[in-house]
């Protein structure tokens, strides 16, 4: 049986970041851009929601015009929402599909490993099929806990909440390992250029536990690495309020805080720019750290020395 090494394919993700610097902020800036955009769209928003809230002394007339304003300003906040949503999405499928490319096919290089194809659909295909299976699992444990609890009460609480405790704990630890076993779906579509939902689980087969111990060592690095850029982050953002000042500096009670953001946001905007390119890098080496080692995984148990497969060649069937 094909075995796979979890120090090898943790090495891929960190060595994928010294390799390719440019292109893991590519991918993070372009992660970001939708949030990015989404702020700019729902501060003047939220400003303009702010700014039309009613006065309490005031009659009807205030009242109405609040109301018109605030279905106007909310429909405006929805559809930022929507398209942040949206946006979100894309870009994450382009970008996972370019880190699994640059380990399943690092010759492919040009533009950052970015494209827009048939490889991001199979990639944005197989996490919708396999959000909508976790989704649908999460409903039906819930139900289950629900019946559970309802049908154990005259029993005695205790009876009823500990058996819902240890069922939704079964349920979590089987989630966490059907999302191991499912983990190299995405990656072998891009390996073997075709929806690989087949491939992808036989790949895995027998795999879970290993699979789901990369997961844990994964997260709990990527946590140690989060809280330390936070505390940096922390420090940073104190020093530049010390030196520029804060955006609600001699505000009272009846001011616009969105309004002395936007002003303050305005002035600073070289330091925003700064801080926003940092953050495009450092979120890329996370992506980096947690999706790479799925597809060095998937290419040390597909058995290719040689990962790039002509378009024209068959794929090789996976090693049960």
């Amino acid at each position: 049986m094909k075995r796979f090494s979890i120090g090898t394919s943790i090495g891929d993700g960190f060595g994928l970041i010294g390799r390719r610097p440019f292109a893991v902020f590519a991918w993070g800036f372009l992660m970001l851009a939708p949030a990015f955009g989404a702020i700019g769209l729902m501060l003047p928003a939220m400003g303009d929601i702010f700014a039309n809230m009613p006065d309490p002394d005031s009659g009807a007339a205030a009242d109405s015009a609040f109301s018109e304003g605030m279905i106007a300003q909310m429909m405006q906040f929805q559809l930022g929402s929507l398209l942040a949503n949206f946006g979100q999405y894309l870009a994450m499928a382009i970008v996972y599909t370019a880190i699994f490319r640059s380990i399943l096919r690092p010759a492919e290089t040009s533009f950052f490993s970015l494209r827009v194809g048939m490889d991001e659909l199979r990639v944005a295909v197989a996490g919708l099929a396999i959000g909508i299976g976790i989704y649908i699992m999460m409903i039906f444990a819930v139900l289950l806990c629900f019946a559970l609890g309802f049908g154990l009460w005259a029993q005695g609480a205790a009876v009823a909440l500990w058996t819902c405790g240890i069922v939704a704990l079964v349920m979590f630890l089987a989630m966490l390992w059907g999302l191991a076993r499912l983990s190299l779906i995405a990656p072998a579509s891009v390996l073997y250029r075709d929806f690989a939902f087949a491939q992808g689980w036989k790949l895995a087969a027998g795999k879970g536990w290993p699979l789901l111990g990369m997961q844990v060592l994964i997260f709990l690095m990527i946590l140690a690495i989060y809280l330390v850029a936070i505390i940096i982050a922390f420090l940073a953002a104190g020093g530049i309020v010390a030196a520029t000042g804060s955006a609600w500096e001699g505000g009272g009670p009846d001011t616009n805080p969105f309004e002395g953001m936007s002003d303050w946001l305005a002035v600073n905007w070289p330091w925003l720019v700064v801080g926003g390119l940092v953050l495009s890098w450092v979120y890329g080496a996370f992506l980096a750290v947690m999706i790479a080692p799925f597809a060095s995984a998937c290419r040390q148990l597909a058995g290719t020395s040689k990962p790039d497969i002509a378009e024209d060649t068959a794929a090789p069937d996976p090693v049960h």
